[in-house]
């Protein structure tokens, strides 16, 4: 990787550990219940979805958050969330003058943050079984985005400039008590608007599956 790039990467993820901080202990929080804040990272699995989306597998990235609890009503809080999640799709397509039969690469990686504004309630199954279930809408803004084709060992990769700026979809998922102060978090999210910014943009939307790890502080 280019140091160029380790260098903008490193300042956007400080940027969002700034604004996490921030969220955390800014002094609104004195003025607004705050039953339960945390942490949360862990690996997503992305691709497009669409109506002239073809071809495309899952994307491993990753992603890590801050949340707060406020409560509503009886098993029933409000979870707004700060979200760095990597986005993006990787497909794999016939290269018909390799006779080895590999195959080309192609790849898009969109990186987000996210402010998810979401609900949490439990839902009871038994006694040492009740798992928290999250859902709402998203609001993301995109802070990178490349693309790279791998053609046998030739390799070219270049920033895109018509993906759009600003992503708007829904979540949904659960998280589930491991340990002390630890949950297993798992959730998906769908993108209702194109990645593409541009007159008449073709079909394209951010589709994710994340799993991980969650700290109840």
């Amino acid at each position: 990787m280019k140091e160029k790039d380790i260098q903008c990467k490193a300042k956007y993820f400080f940027s969002f550990m700034v604004i996490a901080h921030c969220m955390m202990s800014n002094p609104l929080a004195a003025r607004v219940k705050i039953t339960q804040s945390g942490i949360m990272g862990g690996v997503t699995l992305a691709e497009l979805w669409g109506a002239y989306v073809t071809k495309e597998s899952w994307n491993i990235g990753g992603w890590a958050g801050a949340y707060v609890l406020i409560p509503v009503a009886d098993n029933f809080h409000f979870r707004p969330e700060i979200n760095y999640n990597m986005r993006g799709y990787h497909y794999f397509y016939d290269n018909i003058n390799n006779p080895m039969g590999e195959k080309n690469e192609a790849m898009l990686r969109l990186n987000y943050v996210d402010f998810p504004m979401l609900f949490q309630f439990a839902v009871t199954v038994n006694e040492s079984l009740a798992p928290d279930v999250v859902f709402g809408p998203y609001v993301g803004w995109n802070v990178s985005s490349q693309s790279k084709i791998i053609i046998g060992e030739l390799e070219h990769s270049e920033v895109e400039n018509n993906i759009r700026k600003y992503d708007l979809g829904v979540i949904a998922g659960s998280r589930l008590l491991y340990a002390g102060h630890f949950y297993i978090n798992l959730r998906g999210g769908a993108g209702l608007i194109s990645i593409v910014d541009k007159t008449n943009p073709p079909r394209k939307y951010n589709l994710w599956v994340l799993a991980g790890l969650e700290y109840r502080f």
